[in-house]
């Protein structure tokens, strides 16, 4: 009889403890960004203007609030000698016009890698950040590849905050020597951060998917495309650096487009002009953002799915590009 009750007790336990798990697990908040062509925030719209495709299961859209607070971003920079000067002076251009678009309350951090460079850490003078790139007098960082240097800045971050962004300005995510990209990938996705990416090199990217969620624009520079169904065919580029950017729910702009930018040169006031303008627009995405709560499945592995606004929306605004993590983890 003890032994009868015992088992009872244990089994009812093990049926509060999963009932907890899975209310706990049903609401869940997603950062996503609803943008035009010119990556300016579309505002107004409410839980019901979205539509919500899983794989498995049903997910319901419980609520969306735009969100302007504080964030906290960490730009990762390539340092390596081997970039070319107009490289390392839109490196500059891009820093310097992040700093002028961001606002008083957001808090910004940098790392350099594969170069000579320094650091600066949330909460010390945003003004360092360009001399933080500067080489005269830096310590070598080339031992640091551009993802080493994401694992290690990850860190910095101190929990987790909506908003929460990390952004790459580099040529490729080459040379690492501890981390890789599932390894960022996993992080980015525990910690509920977006990735954003400055291409000072080619990312043209086409797919075989034959999806409305597909898209591809070289001349804005914008790329947004479903890397986990079907098959991604890379031109040119590194074979990384867009999907990392795209699944965590940023973006990957190109900046210097390799050979095809022969004539790209920063001493053209219009080029400076157009570098700015990546920089200003990375920030925008940041610092403002949907959190969609929603109610999910209690997945045992992570599932991708498919997040867009409903027709009734897009009819009033074609040129319209939804921006969230690709995949919906388990509890």
């Amino acid at each position: 009889m003890v032994c009868r009750c015992l088992t009872f007790t244990i089994f009812l336990c093990c049926l509060v403890a999963l009932g907890t798990a899975q209310t706990a697990c049903s609401k869940v908040e997603i950062p996503v960004s609803v943008v035009n062509a010119t990556l300016d925030t579309f505002r107004g719209l409410a839980a019901e203007d979205f539509a919500a495709q899983p794989q498995k299961g049903k997910v319901e859209i419980k609520s969306a609030a735009l969100d302007e607070g504080p964030r906290r971003m960490l730009l990762v920079v390539d340092t390596s000698k081997k970039l070319p000067a107009n490289a390392r002076a839109a490196e500059v251009e891009l820093i310097k016009a992040m700093v002028a678009a961001s606002r008083p309350e957001d808090s910004l951090a940098l790392t350099t890698a594969r170069g000579p460079g320094g650091i600066v850490r949330f909460g010390e003078d945003r003004n360092g950040l360009i001399e933080a790139i500067s080489p005269e007098g830096k310590a070598s960082r080339s031992n640091e590849g551009i993802l080493d240097a994401v694992m290690d800045g990850i860190e910095w971050f101190e929990g987790a905050r909506p908003g929460d962004a990390i952004v790459l300005i580099a040529a490729d995510l080459e040379g690492n020597h501890k981390a890789n990209p599932k390894t960022v990938a996993k992080a980015l996705a525990d910690r509920h951060m977006r990735m954003f990416g400055l291409a000072l090199g080619p990312v043209t990217a086409t797919s075989t998917v034959a999806s409305h969620m597909v898209t591809h624009t070289v001349s804005q520079g914008l790329a947004e495309a479903t890397p986990a169904i079907g098959a991604i065919i890379y031109e040119t580029g590194d074979l990384n650096f867009y999907p990392l950017t795209t699944n965590s729910g940023g973006l990957l702009l190109s900046v210097i487009n390799g050979n095809r930018d022969l004539s790209f040169s920063m001493d053209d006031p219009k080029q400076q002009q157009r570098v700015r303008q990546k920089g200003r627009q990375v920030v925008g995405m940041v610092d403002t953002f949907y959190r969609l709560q929603i109610d999910q499945p209690q997945f045992s592995h992570p599932e991708t799915w498919t997040l867009d606004v409903k027709d009734t929306v897009r009819k009033l605004a074609p040129a319209m590009w939804i921006l969230y993590p690709r995949e919906l983890g388990p509890c």
